[in-house]
């Protein structure tokens, strides 16, 4: 599908350039720098707190949702932890960056103007590429909902991504819109619309230790008469807002739905209640199926005939698991050495092949050009049958922790149904080494 502007909106987008913003959060009211990075296909959207130890990532996902602060959106992995994050990541889904690593040296993104204005006028400045990969969507086939009370979140099936939401509130007149969601509209007519809160909020909000850096330039104030602070840029400027965070918050999901998003009174929890609800019914994974062959994954690893232990990469979810296939002939050269009467495959070469899947994994997502995955550790080895010519190598890995250059990873082997070999493997990543 081609837009109006020659853009193909089937293909994953990254950013070309690095660019960074800084401010105060809003919540907590720490300093922030904020740096957007490109980031390769399948990668989704990364927080890495450059402020911690090993500067952790914090992965854009279902699993990751974390209720830690209210009236925003918060995500944590380990001791890394993310707030306030839905503007940003409404201004990444509306233009349609599907991949960016954001480095963060505080908790929570800069609040600038409460709205997700700024956050668009960056990307455009990173410039919006295509990448060579399909773009990813959340589909169905049948009508989904969550309720609560008087809340509402209902998402039909449909072509396209639109929202229509319903806002209310006894200082407000209802307010009422509906957007077919594309990067020209979501720039014009939803990322302009500020944050606001009720005045008489004010001190409950403070007494809960949040709202430290709002202030009346990032914050619309209403008070008793439902009189605003500022010269609202919309007329129905708050439902536009609550429509800009419920599309920051659906990217919690990865992808946008292929759906008309009916919301009623909604608000961030109920979001992310439809989000991990998804998540339940496995709407929210991808795994690539389509297989990867040798060539491309020489354009990962380094390894070559005859080290090379992968043939193809079967399935795989990024920065998660994969599973790759060796096939052994007989023409392998250990087996020319290794009990050459009666020839197996060394127990260490299986456990070579499960380091170099897991590093392939690692190093496909971070998009880590010129490095090499270099063993650390091995743990827990255990060899439970004999592998010989003729056999066929089923190798699965799963990363169990990861930091920046280093990460814990899973590995079974198995010939058929049986296991072969398994074992913890810690792998840290290094440059290649020169000739």
């Amino acid at each position: 599908m081609i837009n109006s502007k020659g853009v193909d909106l089937e293909q994953q987008q990254t950013i070309q350039n690095e660019v960074t913003i800084s401010g105060k959060g809003l919540m907590l009211g720490d300093s922030v720098s904020l740096t957007l990075k490109p980031a390769p296909p399948d990668h989704g959207i990364v927080f890495y707190r450059t402020d911690l130890p090993g500067v952790p990532g914090v992965e854009v996902c279902p699993e990751n949702y974390a209720a830690e602060i209210p009236r925003c959106t918060s995500l944590r992995s380990g001791d890394a932890m993310v707030s306030s994050i839905e503007h940003i990541l409404s201004a990444l889904a509306g233009i349609g960056v599907d991949n960016a690593k954001i480095d963060l040296n505080a908790s929570e993104p800069p609040a600038v103007d409460g709205s997700a204005l700024p956050y668009v006028n960056l990307i455009k400045e990173a410039e919006v590429v295509p990448q060579d990969a399909p773009r990813h969507f959340i589909e169905f086939e049948h009508p989904f909902a969550v309720y609560e009370a008087n809340k509402q979140l209902i998402l039909l099936p449909s072509d396209s991504f639109q929202v229509s939401f319903t806002y209310d509130h006894p200082q407000l007149p209802p307010q009422v819109a509906t957007f077919a969601i594309d990067p020209e509209t979501y720039a014009n007519e939803i990322a302009p619309a500020r944050s606001f809160c009720f005045n008489n909020e004010i001190e409950m909000l403070r007494e809960r230790g949040i709202g430290k850096g709002a202030n009346y330039d990032n914050v619309v104030v209403i008070d008793d008469d439902g009189q605003a602070s500022d010269t609202l840029r919309f007329e129905n400027e708050f439902v536009r807002h609550k429509i800009l965070d419920l599309i920051g918050d659906l990217h919690l999901g990865r992808w946008l739905p292929k759906a008309h998003v009916i919301a009623i009174r909604s608000g961030h929890d109920l979001h992310a209640q439809l989000v991990r609800a998804l998540a339940e019914k496995g709407l929210t994974r991808h795994r690539q199926t389509e297989p990867v062959e040798v060539l491309d994954i020489y354009r990962v690893l380094p390894h070559r005939y005859p080290m090379c232990m992968l043939d193809r990469v079967v399935e795989y979810e990024n920065g998660k698991r994969a599973v790759g296939i060796k096939n052994l002939t007989y023409n392998e050269q250990f087996f020319q050495g290794h009990f050459p009467g009666q020839p197996v495959m060394p127990g260490v070469l299986q456990i070579e092949a499960l380091a170099q899947l897991g590093a392939w994994l690692l190093l496909r997502e971070l998009g880590a050009e010129g490095q090499v995955g270099y063993f650390a550790k091995i743990e827990e080895a255990r060899f439970r049958r004999t592998v010989i010519p003729g056999d066929q190598l089923r190798l699965e890995a799963k990363i169990l922790q990861r930091r920046k250059r280093l990460a814990r990873i899973e590995g079974k082997a198995y010939v058929g149904d049986e296991l072969a070999a398994e074992g913890v493997l810690t792998i840290v990543l290094g440059q290649t080494p020169t000739e």
